[in-house]
């Protein structure tokens, strides 16, 4: 642990460790703002202000100090530091005397820096991971830790935003608005919009409370209302929603709280769910169209030059291997006209001839799927037995919007995250206005 001196470092050569201490005191009792108590990376002082330079400059004047760029690694990784430092004679604080200060206003927050990383904000990370609670004890419990995480003005925003879902509204002012980044506020909507949308829920939806299961045990369910005794799964997202995998509903309606009233064995999208299951993102496109018997597997066992049975992605890989991505282009054609598709140059050109084959197999087999009346319906009827409530979360500047929609009344559709993201084929709900 560093000293105090050490903390103070050449800057303040003659000055007394007292009157760098007498300093800080004088400064926070001078501003009309309440400093953030904080001894991170070195001795400091820590306060939000949203002036820029040249008021600054006039505002420090009143008070005999001055500001200066700090000549050494930030003290925060996410905002910046600089030297507060005495002008003049201030009691007995000789002139020269500085100490740092972080500029922890969040609207100055460094260049390109994110205040939050991924999950930082979600249940498990913020004391929730299978608790059973409240309104009041999750604002309590998720407050006592954003307070130790966060600076002040962070630790306020995300509270209040937690206070003001206990509503039936579907909008919800923000009074003063936030001022976190857009970037940031995507990561508070998918990420704290799970606790927002257990607090919201009791209101809303009537739930006594809300259990948060541990992320690594729910791969479908984000939270559960609680009304008499019995647990209701509640999908959340934001952002209009987002796709879910086909595994998750596997693992759903075999780990899922509510028994479904219905045998399986009969619904024809088994066989998808059976193929997506047991196979790699890549081999199951290969094989979703053997099963639907597409015309595009059929043009690609005649380029290749085997039965459709025998294609494989062993097989593809070997097929473009021992060709040139000219040649491939040349051979390929009349299979992406099939498919009434056209791939840019950075893909035709790319070294993953592989990709040549199996992005364009699967962009187009959720869309026969789509069309498939019967393995659609059958989708639909299985995620409806599945799951109860999707309630979407958006947080904006000013506002934030909640929409929940019952799974019996919604409409599902079969859909693919794309070939760089690895995904299998999943699903995505759309809303009911």
């Amino acid at each position: 642990m560093k000293t105090f001196r050490a903390y103070l470092g050449e800057d303040n050569e003659g000055i007394s460790q007292k009157n760098i201490s007498d300093l800080k005191k004088y400064v926070i009792n001078s501003f009309e703002t309440t400093p953030t108590s904080s001894t991170r990376g070195a001795y400091h002082v820590r306060f939000p202000s949203d002036k820029k330079d040249s008021q600054l400059n006039s505002f420090l004047s009143k008070y005999d100090l001055g500001i200066k760029e700090y000549d050494k690694p930030s003290i925060s990784s996410k905002f910046d530091t600089y030297y507060i430092f005495t002008t003049k004679q201030i009691n007995t604080i000789p002139p020269g005397t500085q100490i740092p200060w972080v500029n922890n206003y969040i609207g100055a927050a460094t260049s390109g820096a994110q205040l939050f990383n991924n999950k930082d904000l979600n249940p498990d990370n913020l004391g929730l991971a299978g608790i059973t609670a409240n309104q009041n004890k999750i604002i309590s419990k998720v407050s006592s830790i954003l307070k130790t995480k966060y600076d002040k003005e962070i630790s306020d925003q995300l509270i209040e935003l937690m206070q003001i879902s206990k509503t039936k509204s579907k909008t919800v002012p923000i009074p003063d608005g936030v001022t976190f980044s857009s970037k940031d506020l995507a990561k508070v909507s998918a990420d704290f919009g799970e606790i927002l949308a257990g607090i919201w829920c009791q209101s809303a939806l009537g739930f006594r409370e809300t259990f948060f299961p541990k992320a690594s045990n729910e791969k479908l369910v984000d939270v559960y209302g609680i009304r008499l005794g019995t647990r209701f799964p509640i999908s959340v997202k934001s952002g209009g929603g987002g796709k879910v995998t086909i595994q998750n509903i596997i693992d759903a309606i075999s780990n899922r709280a509510k028994t479904a009233s219905m045998e399986y064995t009969d619904e024809p999208s088994l066989v998808i769910f059976k193929i997506v299951n047991e196979n790699s993102a890549k081999e199951q496109m290969i094989m979703l169209h053997q099963f639907m018997d597409t015309p595009a597997i059929k043009e690609l066992s005649k380029i290749m030059k085997i039965p459709k049975k025998s294609i494989t992605l062993k097989a593809v890989n070997s097929f473009v291997s021992k060709k040139t991505n000219q040649d491939l282009i040349k051979l390929l054609a009349p299979f992406w006209k099939k498919l009434n598709m056209k791939l840019s140059d950075r893909i035709l050109m790319g070294d993953d001839k592989a990709r040549l084959i199996i992005s364009p197999l699967g962009e187009s087999i959720w869309k026969v799927l789509n069309k498939d009346s019967k393995i659609k319906a059958s989708l639909n009827n299985i995620a409806k037995q599945v799951m109860l409530i999707q309630v979407n979360v958006d947080v904006y500047k000013k506002k934030i919007n909640f929409e929940h929609n019952s799974f019996k009344k919604a409409v599902f559709e079969f859909g693919w995250a794309g070939y760089i993201a690895g995904n299998k084929l999943g699903f995505k709900m759309k809303l009911v206005k």
